[in-house]
């Protein structure tokens, strides 16, 4: 595995798995302890009904399984938006992403910004909706992991939250998605991989053509990181332009990582 760090606190590989269990240790407690969880431990843990028989490896109804409007069909490789099979393994070209520039090297969506998955998502943005996020966690391996597998992942990590908008919400969703996604790879998880630079207007505040500038730069590496030729595998919640994790991605791959692979809960097209 490519060598993780160096500096005055240097943190090797080693140390980022000490790291993600100790982390994956809290998040282990913290879903036994989500409302009714004990007591109910055969319940839809999006809607709270009944299961019948075994519970899945989700835990999620029928109906709210039908709702989450997970990914089928054939995906893009480089932004996750759903593609047109042209036949002996060739897709159409995509009309989301054609024009663009991405710096990671593929993404990959658990499903569409919409329905039960949409409501999860806006959920779990809040302090309260920390077991939402480990859910979301467990749908995002469950509809990915397979592809997840075959990465080489390096190590995990989240798209990371200003400290103030992080003081306000009381936590960052997409980095309890990588917690999940760390654990069921056996891969380290880095939750201070990446840190934002400066405070930035929330995207969906702004028009598409401003996404871009609104992030361009706003991501770094924390001190005591190298990322010596490392696949990086980068949690969001949505991925929508691209921008954020476009520019989470340069950080990245300017501190020495090899390639960067984009995971999220959800595709807003």
């Amino acid at each position: 595995m490519p060598g993780m760090a160096t500096g005055p606190n240097p943190t090797t590989a080693a140390a980022l798995r000490r790291e993600s269990v100790r982390r994956v240790g809290g998040l282990l407690r913290s879903t036994l302890e989500a409302p009714g969880r004990l007591l109910f431990p055969h319940a839809c843990r999006a809607c709270g009904g009944e299961l019948a028989g075994e519970a899945d490896p989700l835990s999620v109804c029928d109906a709210c399984l039908a709702e989450l409007r997970l990914t089928q069909g054939p995906a893009c490789p480089r932004c996750a938006a759903p593609a047109v099979a042209l036949g002996a393994g060739r897709l159409a070209p995509c009309g989301s992403c054609q024009d663009a520039r991405f710096r990671f090297d593929a993404a990959h969506a658990a499903g569409e910004y919409g329905g039960l998955l949409r409501t999860l998502v806006l959920e779990a943005k809040h302090a309260a909706g920390e077991a939402t996020a480990l859910l979301l966690g467990s749908i995002v391996w469950s509809a990915t992991g397979g592809a997840l597998a075959g990465v080489g992942a390096d190590v995990v990590c989240a798209v990371p939250m200003h400290w103030r908008r992080r003081l306000l919400r009381q936590t960052n969703s997409p980095e309890l998605i990588a917690e999940v996604v760390a654990d069921r790879l056996a891969a380290p998880f880095a939750p201070r991989l990446l840190r934002r630079t400066r405070a930035t207007t929330p995207q969906t505040e702004l028009a598409r053509s401003l996404r871009l500038p609104n992030v361009r730069r706003a991501f770094a590496l924390r001190r005591g990181y190298r990322l010596a030729g490392a696949t990086v595998l980068l949690i969001d919640d949505i991925l929508t332009t691209g921008a954020t994790c476009n520019e989470a991605s340069r950080a990245l791959l300017e501190a020495g990582a090899g390639r960067v692979v984009v995971v999220v809960a959800a595709r807003s097209l």
